[in-house]
């Protein structure tokens, strides 16, 4: 499959849903979707999925903290259209199910955000480095670990402190990785079988699978490459796949769009522990600095929030009154972006299953056609740009 261009701008599908109007504040006044609505936002995502080459697409609209809305396009595998039971592999937005699970384990205090890990786990990788004593869950939740991103990218493919611990922001799936070693160890339980029992079954999801489970591959989106091939469920081109039964705490969740909604909205209720854990998972931790998601030089000014960062799982635009709770996920096959407002409930899920740089640019026209409003759509669009200018020099 080609790499794609965007065809159409943001401006103009927003025009082309009249409904859709901006306002100075941080988000739009209601994403509230009528019947007039919703035939436009099908017949634009039917034309957006056709234009890039987006092999499934599953999108959700949240106002005022119920589903409004939600819509399927293309094929989950040759021949079998995306419907509501449709699974999509999330990536990287399977941090925030860790992460709010351990929340939940800390509210009914079964291990506590600030506790050192060490005693009850130290990878042996970092077992001469006196460093790990130093590592908490909240420094895993928040990205500041000292770790990379992931082990295997660096030469010596073993984990090393980039930082010392709880000083500097760095993205790390090994991070959650560790603290989801760390819970299991110390409950001595299997961590995925506590996200299920602790977060799933609650949150009334239960059929998300965190876990690689043979019973959900019927349901799976068939995530295939630039040329159409697919490999197999949790599957690369190169040949390496995930084992059922294994997991990953940073990637490869499947859920259903509805599924991912329901989660945000029972996040955003703060449903599963009390308000003081609410407030640290959304008070801003860490600054992201150039990496920052809003580029307050860049756009309206009621856009720019007065903070931004990562919360606790999250990564949080605070508003003062109102916080942006998000997090995306990417991988080869998948781009997936949900988001809640937590003052009117607003929010979205956008779920797409396509080689990277097709998803990517259809991602800002996505956003725009739910939210034009959205602080987010400037960063989607600077990610599309630059992975084109990379496609293009290669």
């Amino acid at each position: 499959m080609k790499p794609v261009t965007r065809t159409a701008t943001c401006l103009s599908l927003c025009l082309a849903l009249a409904s859709c109007a901006t306002t100075g504040a941080a988000q739009v006044d209601t994403l509230e979707v009528t019947e007039g609505r919703a035939a436009a936002l099908d017949s634009a995502f039917e034309g957006l999925v056709r234009r890039n080459g987006i092999n499934t697409a599953g999108v959700a609209i949240i106002s005022n903290g119920e589903i409004a809305w939600t819509g399927y396009y293309g094929e989950q595998s040759p021949g079998v259209p995306a419907s509501a039971t449709t699974m999509f592999n999330v990536a990287s937005i399977t941090k925030v199910f860790t992460a709010e699970t351990i929340l939940r384990l800390a509210d009914a205090g079964k291990l506590a955000l600030d506790d050192p890990m060490a005693p009850h786990w130290i990878d042996p990788d970092i077992a001469d480095d006196p460093r790990n004593a130093l590592l908490t869950p909240r420094m895993a939740l928040s990205h500041v670990t000292g770790f990379p991103n992931w082990r295997f990218l660096s030469p010596e493919r073993k984990l090393g402190f980039l930082h010392d611990p709880g000083t500097t922001y760095g993205y790390s799936g090994e991070g959650y990785e560790y603290v989801a070693k760390y819970a299991g160890n110390r409950l001595d339980a299997d961590f995925g079988e506590l996200v299920r029992t602790w977060l799933l079954e609650p949150a009334g999801i239960p059929d998300a699978a965190y876990s690689i489970r043979e019973d959900t591959f019927d349901d799976l989106v068939q995530a295939r490459d630039a040329a159409g091939r697919f490999h197999g469920h949790y599957c690369r081109p190169n040949g390496w796949c995930r084992k059922p039964g294994s997991y990953s705490a940073a990637d490869d969740m499947a859920i259903t769009v509805e599924d991912l909604a329901k989660f945000m909205i029972a996040v955003r209720n703060g449903d599963g522990y009390n308000g003081s854990i609410r407030d640290e998972r959304t008070r801003v931790h860490v600054a992201l600095g150039d990496q920052a998601d809003v580029d307050c030089g860049l756009i309206a000014s009621g856009l720019c929030p007065e903070k931004q960062g990562y919360g606790l799982g999250w990564q949080v635009l605070d508003y003062g009154d109102d916080k942006l709770l998000s997090h995306g996920g990417s991988d080869w096959s998948e781009l997936a972006l949900t988001y809640i407002h937590t003052r009117s409930g607003d929010g979205l899920v956008i779920l797409f299953n396509a080689p990277t740089i097709n998803a990517l640019a259809a991602m800002p026209d996505a956003i725009a056609l739910i939210d034009p409003g959205s602080p987010l759509l400037g960063k989607y669009g600077r990610w599309y740009e630059e992975a084109k200018r990379q496609s293009d020099s290669n």
